[in-house]
């Protein structure tokens, strides 16, 4: 017969202590202790399989405890639980080889769900999720590093880079390694949600909650319990939704919009966060929650820019043109020395999405091999522009119809200024990746990331344009 799970739990507390011990008398052999020594001693004698272990004892800090078993074994999995949470000593605890980080008073309940999943560890071993990112130079290995001790835990996560950097891909890695790989995971670009519809869409709403709101409607939080949200451009949500983000996060609870009662929904997500722009920049502009920051940040995760992974711009070229042969059906599609080189030369302020949308638009031109003329202009020509910079340069030429636009009185506002403007960068983008590429409508949707519709409705604005001038 099979002997049961060794549970060894270190605490001071009796109550606590009585508690977690009834809680696991059916499915563990649990041993106390209620000092640090006590618990190492024990550790010695029984190995058990979890130990978990208070953060303030008397004489031995939790935190030394946890050092001086990590010297005596680096795989047994430690929780730490404390009635004083603070997210600076959770992160330092993760760090020293923490498990996870509970605070009190605990549930019973979390406590063996956590226990078990840490005796089963059925989750997806690291490398395979690393085989769905390229890239394995130092500045990634320091990543990964991160990632692989971070995404177990519950502990928030804020990813920051440049754009392109793949802050979503590595969120989905996140997941796949964290105890919740087996739950939702719910994506939310909070730049393309409304601004007066941010809430309802986060939280959902009750029948008749606003004008023009039709029958109650689930929020995305309460489609992620059990799982994962990932905010993605978190910096632009209203100070509203701010607000009862931040309730979310610390309580686990929400109310909707147009509710009739004073009850609180109930969930159990993981939040992880990402922002191509700091948010201490934000809240120093007074555009970001002070307080919401550092909820959300319980780790930052730098992701570096594609010009500073030395050895990785190669790797991930191929892994495209590999992408692109099963997109494209070009079974033969390779990339040559020359074009490779011009690759390198380039400093890809878009990143790893960039390098992707050029390989796919130089595919679709290719015959069989990639060649420095199947290139955009602006990567042949080192200009280190993007061709998103040159549509700037483009609406800069503008700068006459601008100014008759304002003189006509139909676009004085900021607001429509900006408008503007930025349609006539899009329509200048769309303008020289056809010229680049040649592609068909529905190549160039993806090369675009949008919609097939979404792109025919912009080449009817064009061709109008086009034919008004």
């Amino acid at each position: 017969m099979k002997s049961a799970p060794g549970v060894l739990s270190i605490d001071d507390d009796t109550s606590v202590q009585s508690i977690l011990s009834s809680a696991f008398a059916d499915s563990y052999a649990v041993q106390v202790a209620f000092t640090g020594e006590e618990g190492l001693r024990h550790y010695e004698q029984v190995r058990p399989d979890v130990v978990l272990l208070d953060l303030m004892l008397p004489e031995m800090s939790g935190l030394s405890v946890l050092r001086a078993l990590r010297k005596k074994s680096t795989s047994t999995p430690v929780i730490m639980m404390t009635a004083f949470a603070q997210v600076h000593t959770a992160v330092e605890a993760i760090k020293l080889g923490a498990a996870e980080y509970l605070e009190k008073p605990l549930n019973p309940q979390r406590v063996v769900c956590e226990i078990e999943q840490l005796v089963s560890a059925k989750t997806i071993p690291s490398r395979t999720v690393r085989e769905n990112i390229a890239g394995d130079s130092p500045a990634m290995q320091g990543v990964w590093r991160v990632v692989e001790r971070f995404a177990p835990t519950n502990i928030p996560i804020l990813l920051q880079g440049e754009s392109g950097t793949g802050k979503g891909a590595f969120a989905r890695a996140i997941q796949s390694l964290s105890k919740r790989a087996q739950g939702p995971f719910v994506e939310i670009d909070c730049s393309t949600i409304p601004e007066q519809l941010a809430e309802s869409e986060l939280f959902g709403y009750e029948d008749g909650a606003f004008t023009g709101a039709g029958k109650k409607k689930i929020g995305r939080v309460a489609f992620a319990d059990q799982g994962t949200i990932f905010l993605d451009e978190i910096g632009v949500l209203t100070f509203a939704a701010q607000s009862k983000l931040l309730t979310l996060i610390e309580q686990q609870t929400f109310v909707p919009l147009g509710s009739r009662d004073a009850r609180t929904r109930q969930v159990d997500v993981r939040f992880i966060s990402a922002t191509n722009v700091p948010l201490l920049r934000a809240i120093d502009n007074g555009t970001f929650r002070e307080d919401l920051y550092h909820r959300l940040n319980g780790i930052t995760i730098e992701l570096p820019p594609l010009r500073e992974r030395e050895g990785d711009l190669e790797l991930l070229a191929r892994h495209f043109v590999s992408e692109m042969r099963a997109r494209y059906a070009k079974p033969d599609l390779e990339i040559s020395d020359d074009a490779m080189n011009l690759l390198r030369s380039y400093s890809w302020p878009g990143n790893v999405r960039e390098l992707q949308r050029v390989i796919a638009a130089a595919a679709v031109m290719a015959e069989q091999t990639i060649t420095p003329d199947d290139l955009p202009l602006h990567v042949r020509s080192g200009s280190k522009k993007p061709l998103a910079l040159s549509a700037k340069a483009a609406a800069g030429q503008a700068e006459t119809n601008l100014s008759a636009l304002f003189l006509s009185g139909k676009g004085r506002t900021l607001h429509e200024i900006k408008e503007w403007a930025g349609r006539e960068a899009e329509k200048q983008v769309i303008r020289e990746l056809q010229k680049e590429t040649n592609a068909n409508r529905q190549e160039l949707a993806k090369m675009l990331g949008v919609d097939p519709k979404t792109l025919r409705s912009r080449l009817r604005e064009i061709a109008a344009h086009d034919t008004d001038s």
